[in-house]
C-alpha cells in the first residue's frame, strides 16, 4: 500500500479511538486491523496483477517491434530483388536488341543469292 493511503487509514483509525468509548474501541480495533490487512492484501494483489499485465504488454510490444523490424528487412530484401529482376530484364532486352542488330547487319552483308 502506498504511503499516503497507509497514513490516511491510520489517521482514520486514530480518530475513531478518540471518538469511541474505550470498551467499544477495544472490540472494534481487531476488526479494523483485519480490514486494514484485507485492504493491503487486495492492494498488493492488484499491484501484482498490474505488474503481470504490464509484463505481458511489454512482451507483446517486443514481439510487435521484432515483427516490425523483420517486416522492414523483408521489404528491403524484396526491393533489392525487384531491382535485380529489373536489371536482368534490361540486360535481356539489350541482348535481344544486340542479336537483332547483329542479324540485321549479317543479312545486309550476305550477298544476294543468284538464282539460275
Amino acid at each position: 500500500m502506498d504511503l499516503p493511503t497507509h497514513r490516511a487509514i491510520r489517521g482514520i483509525v486514530g480518530s475513531l479511538k478518540g471518538q469511541l468509548p474505550a470498551a467499544t474501541y477495544e472490540k472494534v480495533a481487531p476488526l479494523l486491523s483485519d480490514l486494514i490487512a484485507l485492504l493491503e492484501r487486495a492492494h498488493e494483489d492488484e499491484r501484482r496483477q498490474l505488474r503481470a499485465e504490464r509484463a505481458a504488454l511489454d512482451k507483446e510490444r517486443e514481439a510487435v517491434n521484432l515483427a516490425r523490424h523483420s517486416l522492414g528487412r523483408e521489404r528491403e530484401a524484396l526491393a533489392r530483388e525487384r531491382e535485380i529482376v529489373d536489371k536482368e530484364k534490361q540486360l535481356a532486352q539489350r541482348w535481344r536488341e544486340a542479336e537483332q542488330a547483329l542479324d540485321a547487319a549479317g543479312s545486309s552483308l550476305d550477298p544476294p543469292s543468284e538464282l539460275s
